[in-house]
């Protein structure tokens, strides 16, 4: 099945608790875009390892038996030097290549559709890139191309692309990354330019998948209130696109900013929010702790009661992961009080929703 929805999917621990909670049947419309980033540090002696496998495997349990894309985190805050190792140019990104393999041989997904990574710092960079590209063609059936709207440089590598791949397995994923509200109308404005000058310089017909999210890495860029709705505009600025190109693909990235704040420590502690994704907007609520109040859990639980209490609130979704996690809280179940909890509960009902959406279910 081709799907109508990819989501983008980082390595994280958040991403993988709201992953392991949405249903099978949900799950597989979907079609997700896994991009490799650092796991969890460990040290040995005086070494740092930051080893993505285990994180990766609990991946393959959650996609077993689906179609799968995979990337690499371009994200220099995100990677790692065994991330690192994957983009190492040599041989034709031989190990890339034995990665992917060895993923294939596994037997776990349905298909997996790879990405062609661009390493700018090889002294040697078209013919390893060439390699890359033949050894992909040679053991895969779909090649993904991943470029941000802000590269104007894409062209270039499609040109080149185009020379090495003349048939239609090539998929192309314009990633606009995180656009405000305001700017959607000129990303979308942006993303219907590439696709017609791309359509100009090649004959073979590929698809294109538009990425983008517009939750803010902090929800006062948007509003600093106690409460406050803004709209998914990604799925505006794709019906943009869609209105030109009626063979572009929705993707987004499950709600999660792809700029983390993940490092950050914060000293004065942080406002307990929740966040309940609707099919085309999202409303939050948020409450700072009393003063001399140390524990979040009853903080949480007061939060949850007034998203519940909102006349939006999708009872309808009760059985959903995310929702129930909610509903729990607001009778004084408190879950969990770590803000890395409910973004996991935020991005198991926005993909359930979308599925809905989507799929007019």
């Amino acid at each position: 099945m081709d799907s109508k929805y990819w989501t983008i999917v980082k390595t994280g621990e958040a991403e993988i608790r709201a992953l392991e909670n949405i249903p099978k049947e949900v799950l597989s419309k979907t079609l997700p875009l896994i991009e490799i980033t650092r796991g969890r540090k460990i040290t040995k002696g005086k070494t740092e390892m930051y080893p993505f496998e285990k994180r990766l495997s609990k991946l393959k349990e959650i996609y077993r038996g689906q179609t799968v894309a995979i990337d690499v985190t371009s994200e220099e805050s995100l990677s790692s030097p065994e991330v690192d190792y994957l983009y190492m140019p040599e041989s034709g990104y031989k190990n890339w290549i034995d990665f992917l393999l060895q993923l294939k041989d596994e037997n776990i997904f349905t298909e997996i559709i790879p990405t062609i990574l661009f390493n700018f710092d090889d002294i040697d960079f078209e013919r390893n890139i060439v390699q890359q590209i033949h050894s992909l063609k040679s053991n895969f059936k779909t090649i993904l191309y991943r470029s941000s709207i802000a590269d104007e440089n894409c062209y270039e590598d499609i040109e080149f692309i185009g020379k090495e791949i003349d048939d239609n397995n090539l998929k192309i994923i314009i990633d606009c990354g995180y656009v405000p509200q305001a700017s959607y109308k000129n990303v979308s404005n942006k993303c219907i330019a590439r696709i017609s000058n791309i359509k100009k310089m090649v004959a073979s017909k590929y698809e294109y998948i538009i990425a983008s999210t517009s939750f803010p890495n902090n929800v006062s860029d948007l509003g600093d209130s106690d409460s406050d709705t803004f709209s998914i505009s990604e799925i505006n600025m794709y019906n943009e696109i869609l209105s030109t190109h009626n063979d572009v693909i929705y993707a987004d990235y499950a709600s999660i900013n792809p700029i983390r704040n993940d490092t950050i420590r914060m000293a004065r502690g942080w406002i307990p929010r929740i966040d309940v994704p609707l099919k085309d907007v999202i409303y939050y609520y948020k409450k700072r702790r009393p003063k001399g109040v140390r524990a979040y859990a009853s903080t949480y639980t007061q939060v949850a009661r007034l998203a519940r209490s909102d006349y939006r609130f999708p009872h309808n979704l009760s059985e959903n992961w995310g929702i129930a996690q909610i509903l729990s809280c607001a009778e004084g179940g408190a879950p969990s009080a770590s803000p890395s909890f409910w973004i996991s509960v935020r991005m198991n009902i926005h993909i359930t929703q979308q599925v809905q959406r989507i799929y007019s279910i």
